[in-house]
């Protein structure tokens, strides 16, 4: 049975693993997008910022799922399904850092 997002008792979100994936996947594709469309060395790095900060929260967000993770089922925490959902949004954290390290070191190489 799928929880609703939102509560009709109550305005706080009822956290869900799967949506968190559906919410954060979008917009770090589309800037992933980005980053193979930017022009210079400088705006990469900022996409590559802008992906890291997006990156974090869906990582705070999936971490938060999976305390609240309340299904009453022992088994659920080990399905590889959910290990994949929560390491998930690591993949794209290591992407960006390695994509800023590399932009930031390019734009202060032409700057010295």
């Amino acid at each position: 049975m799928n929880k609703p997002l939102f509560s009709r008792t109550t305005t706080t979100l009822i956290p869900d693993l799967t949506k968190c994936s559906e919410i954060f996947l979008v917009p770090s594709s589309f800037l992933v997008a980005a980053l193979g469309t930017a022009d210079t060395y400088s705006h990469k790095a900022a996409v590559s910022a802008i992906g890291l900060a997006v990156s974090l929260l869906w990582m705070i967000c999936t971490l938060e799922a999976r305390r609240n993770d309340t299904d009453g089922k022992p088994t659920a925490r080990t399905m590889a399904r959910h290990h994949v959902l929560v390491w998930f949004p690591m993949l794209f954290i290591v992407g960006w850092l390695v994509s800023l390290v590399v932009h930031v070191a390019v734009v202060a190489a032409s700057w010295a």
